[in-house]
């Protein structure tokens, strides 16, 4: 249950650097920033979904055994 505690502060702060990520990338004046404000939100996307994705498995190999 612990782990579990903060993998939800983990992806409460990665959700947050990718809003940073958006604002990075709407006040960008050139590509790059702009890339990489696109980029750090959406490596935050990818990153909480694969905490979904183990809080899932793990709780499907506890019921599982």
């Amino acid at each position: 249950m612990k782990s579990s505690f903060v993998d939800t502060l983990v992806g409460f702060f990665v959700g947050f650097l990718g809003l940073i990520g958006l604002f990075l990338a709407s006040g960008a004046v050139d590509a790059q920033a702009y890339l990489f404000g696109l980029s750090l939100f959406v490596m935050a996307i990818l990153y909480n979904f694969f905490l979904i994705k183990g809080h899932f498995d793990r709780a499907d190999a506890a019921r599982h055994g």
